[in-house]
């Protein structure tokens, strides 16, 4: 009997017909599919090629509105303002123009952005002088619709809705416990909260929303220097609350102060005071000249 020899075994001299017939088709396969290939590559590159460009007219008369990011550790906050109103300000924006249009700081959850569009109130700026219209009727109550939804009082959630500015002017201060706190916030988006004593909180307006409790018109606090730096303010502020300090500024003639806390008595202001690294404080926040100072009459 022949014995069979393994193809692995084989000389050069003994390929078959059938093995050459294997070879080409295998060669020929891998050419095809190098030269698909290589079309293929072709083809998306002139599919990048092709560019569509379209020009559409503009009125030189319309302009878009043009939207302000501020974006902080915990919010997002997009302002969104004429273009046409924009042309004729001073470039430098102020917090109540650009940071706070309506004295509004609000939560945003995850991937939400906060746009506020409606300018319901007239901030004072610097050098200029807001009138009032006199009248014995009483003052305007329009719900704070950041707030609507809240049942409960929450310390650190209306802390962080408060107003970051309030305009230079009246103040109304009420030492009301927690529940009251949150009717009074309801009523106004201009407000600022601390915490007071014995379950107690001082809460700052700027319109009298709720005269039946006998608002004060003056509180201590601590004031900083004149700061004529709308963002340093707002960077300050925001930075200050973030280390649990209830910060806001007010503006005035000659530009803002920062105000930290809201305090009944000189004493309570003052133990506050005696109480902050302030050396720790400067390094994020403008705390310079910082001293125990009484807002309002």
């Amino acid at each position: 009997m022949k014995q069979r020899t393994p193809v692995g075994s084989r000389k050069w001299k003994e390929i078959t017909d059938f093995d050459l017939k294997v070879l080409s088709t295998v060669i020929i396969v891998l050419s095809l599919l190098t030269i698909s290939l290589f079309v293929y590559a072709f083809y998306l590159k002139m599919q990048k090629s092709h560019v569509e460009v379209v020009i559409h007219e503009i009125s030189p008369n319309a302009q878009p509105p043009i939207e302000r990011t501020i974006s902080t550790a915990t919010q997002t906050v997009i302002i969104v303002e004429s273009a046409t109103e924009l042309a004729n300000e001073v470039p430098e924006p102020t917090i109540t123009d650009a940071t706070s249009t309506d004295n509004i700081t609000r939560e945003a959850s995850p991937g939400e952005a906060i746009v506020i569009t409606t300018p319901d109130q007239i901030q004072q700026k610097p050098g200029e002088i807001l009138t009032t219209p006199q009248t014995d009727q009483a003052p305007q109550i329009e719900e704070n619709k950041y707030l609507k939804d809240l049942t409960k009082f929450d310390y650190d959630l209306l802390v962080s809705r408060m107003a970051e500015n309030l305009p230079e002017g009246p103040m109304y201060v009420y030492n009301v416990d927690g529940e009251t706190a949150l009717k009074i916030a309801k009523k106004t988006q201009n407000y600022v909260i601390d915490r007071g004593t014995s379950s107690r909180y001082y809460v700052v307006t700027t319109k009298n929303v709720m005269p039946e409790l006998g608002s004060s018109n003056s509180f201590y606090t601590i004031k900083t220097d004149i700061i004529k730096d709308s963002k340093e303010v707002f960077k300050s502020v925001v930075n200050l609350r973030t280390v649990g300090i209830s910060a806001f500024s007010i503006t005035t003639s000659g530009g803002y102060i920062i105000c930290m806390g809201i305090f009944a008595s000189e004493n309570e202001a003052r133990n506050f005071y005696y109480a902050q690294e302030w050396t720790e404080l400067s390094k994020y926040a403008t705390v310079k000249g910082a001293v125990v100072s009484k807002i309002g009459g």
